[in-house]
């Protein structure tokens, strides 16, 4: 009850606040596809969406489980693909969340989604696995050392023209880097532990305002070029020494 109070409290801010954002309607910028975290669905992210829309941009949220990231980035593949043949000559924008930003460097990996998207956003991303998804029903492949994971990780993280940036909060799971470069956003104050910041990213306005100033290509934090095999799953957990749980 507690948590889905916060939800809402939060959502209604970030609405005012994407109404507020411009103050005038502008033509639609990027169309920006919205991958969800694991068992969230569409509905957590739909005031994230009008705050989009507010500012110009054409929000697209899918209505993903995250319990499968391969069969995941078919549809993300799929859905995109629409979106691209609907508006010829629009840059296209990804954001992933949690899972969703695993299923979403899949697709721009192995499915050849580089050609496509402009840009990659990554929202509390366990990039190289995170211990919460082993022996879990759900995208059990996420646990650290898995061989999907390995062969996601494997050589360069980036590939293709795609800009990559990462968003999380001071004391997320894990810090969501990846090597062959990366705009890594300044992490934003924490609520409280790394698991409320977490559950709530999709609706808290300093995620907003930071996935605003990256789809409008700035990088408000570090870019950073490590070379390939720099990162190990076990240097991107708990940076803040917060123990998993």
């Amino acid at each position: 009850m507690l948590m889905r109070m916060m939800f809402a409290g939060l959502a209604a801010a970030l609405a005012m606040l994407g109404t507020a954002g411009t103050g005038h309607a502008e033509p639609a910028r990027a169309v920006v596809v919205i991958v969800p975290g694991q068992y969230l669905g569409a509905l957590p992210y739909q005031p994230l969406a009008a705050a989009l829309r507010a500012d110009g941009y054409e929000p697209v949220v899918l209505d993903l489980k995250g319990i499968d990231i391969a069969a995941d980035a078919g549809a993300i593949s799929g859905s995109v693909a629409a979106v691209a043949a609907a508006n010829p000559g629009r840059e296209i924008a990804l954001v992933g969340h949690s899972i969703g930003a695993l299923s979403t460097r899949y697709y721009l990996r192995e499915l050849g989604g580089t050609g496509t998207v402009a840009r990659y956003v990554a929202i509390g991303a366990p990039q190289y696995g995170s211990p919460g998804a082993c022996g879990q029903p759900g995208a059990p492949e996420a646990c650290p050392g898995t061989p999907f994971m390995a062969n996601l990780n494997a050589g360069d993280d980036t590939p293709g023209a795609t800009a990559y940036y990462s968003i999380r909060s001071e004391r997320e799971w894990s810090d969501g880097r990846l090597d062959g470069g990366q705009c890594r956003l300044t992490p934003f104050p924490t609520l409280g532990n790394g698991g409320i910041d977490h559950s709530l990213e999709p609706v808290l306005p300093a995620v907003l305002e930071q996935l605003r100033s990256a789809l409008a290509g700035g990088c408000a934090g570090e870019y950073a070029d490590e070379p390939d095999g720099a990162i190990t799953a076990e240097s991107t957990l708990f940076p803040s020494g917060i123990p998993f749980g």
